[in-house]
């Protein structure tokens, strides 16, 4: 910083890394005297200007009157980049989540550049040597360090994202994201925001420079997001939406694409193999080899009748609308059941082996052949557990 004093009708300059101030004095009398009063005054101003210019924007929430009042440990955290440095200032507690504060600051001239402060951050230290441990990223539910230096938006400067607390999913880790420029760092409300709504912080892939997320609601719904980086933001390229609570207990998978800037949504009912399943009747119709499976989640629970490709994906599912029911005829062997303007029927021998496929839409009946192979259960535990739904 400067300051320089010109007489006559030059200007003063006191210039500071927040900018300039400029007084223009003249050199008369009583007019010099107020100038030089002005000056003086500049000059505090001008104190007050460098002290505002160090101090960083706090990032965070804590309660900064109970953390400075409690005993507290410092670690310095120096090996994780070669142009700047960081300390964790965290509540010297045993408790697992305990108020700290981040800070790094610039090796060359000591500058403070970010500060982050939080009532639950976790303290993760090196077993051996003591260290606070860096650049540790275990998703989806693994341990995740308080500071990760890495390049997120593949500009080849690498990035910072700091620990504000544990606000994503299931109280897990959230991160304060700082993208690197050529001098310092500045802060990404958009990246932020991918480290905040999800699980945990967000993963990249170098090799396809994409950032994918995960978030989850209890066990029976999971979304993954991947984003490309465009003019240094992240952008949604796919989401995949896999919810397990309907009353099958079949995923039903979305998919959403981004097609130049609308998104597009698929939707499907998936196949899944789950020991907690059992298979009532499974056998293949001829020649595609599509299966049909009726199948219940648990005794006494509804039965459910699946037509599957080859791909796993379920072409017809039933009953999912209320009202809808199989129905089994104890004199004909037959299970069938009814949406819209087709019936669908599975036809048994006496022992419960089933025989034949009918389709009869609008009056026509389709037979559908079986495949030569032996079936899977029988159409009299079908029968067994439609008695037991009921």
């Amino acid at each position: 910083m400067t300051l320089s004093v010109v007489t006559s009708l030059s200007p003063i300059i006191i210039q500071s890394r927040s900018g300039s101030v400029q007084i223009s004095i003249i050199q008369d009398g009583s007019l010099w005297r107020w100038s030089r009063a002005v000056i003086a005054g500049a000059g505090m101003m001008l104190a007050t200007l460098t002290s505002f210019a160090a101090a960083p924007t706090t990032y965070g929430e804590m309660d900064v009157a109970a953390f400075e009042k409690s005993p507290r440990t410092t670690y310095t955290v120096q090996d994780f980049s070669d142009r700047y440095r960081a300390t964790l200032d965290i509540s010297a507690s045993d408790e697992t989540f305990r108020p700290g504060v981040i800070s790094v600051y610039n090796k060359a001239d000591g500058a403070q550049l970010i500060r982050v402060q939080s009532d639950e951050l976790v303290l993760g230290t090196d077993s051996k040597t003591g260290k606070v441990k860096t650049n540790v990223h275990e998703l989806p539910y693994g341990e995740q360090s308080v500071l990760i230096y890495q390049d997120f938006n593949f500009d080849g400067i690498k990035d910072l994202a700091l620990m504000d607390g544990q606000n994503s999913c299931y109280h897990g880790p959230s991160y304060q994201v700082f993208l690197g420029t050529a001098d310092g760092f500045r802060h990404s409300d958009s990246f932020t925001r991918l480290a905040q709504n999800n699980c945990g912080l967000f993963s990249v892939d170098e090799k396809t420079r994409k950032i994918e997320t995960m978030t989850k609601d209890g066990c029976c719904w999971h979304q993954t997001s991947t984003y490309t980086v465009r003019n240094g933001e992240p952008v949604l390229e796919t989401q995949t939406v896999l919810d397990h609570t309907g009353g099958s207990g079949l995923p039903t998978e979305t998919v959403s694409r981004n097609q130049n800037g609308k998104m597009t949504h698929t939707t499907r009912v998936v196949w899944e193999e789950d020991e907690q399943r059992e298979i009532l009747l499974s056998f293949r119709l001829a020649p595609s080899g599509k299966r049909i499976v009726l199948f219940r989640s648990g005794a006494a629970s509804p039965v459910f009748y699946a037509a599957v490709d080859s791909k796993n994906q379920v072409e017809l599912l039933f009953p999912q609308a209320k009202g809808e029911q199989l129905k089994y005829d104890d004199a004909s062997h037959v299970v069938s059941f009814v949406r819209g303007d087709t019936a669908y029927r599975i036809v048994g021998d006496a022992k419960g082996a089933p025989t034949a496929m009918q389709v009869v839409a609008r009056g026509k009946t389709t037979e559908l052949k079986l495949l030569a192979e032996p079936a899977q259960g029988s159409l009299n535990k079908v029968a067994e557990a439609l008695k037991a739904a009921q």
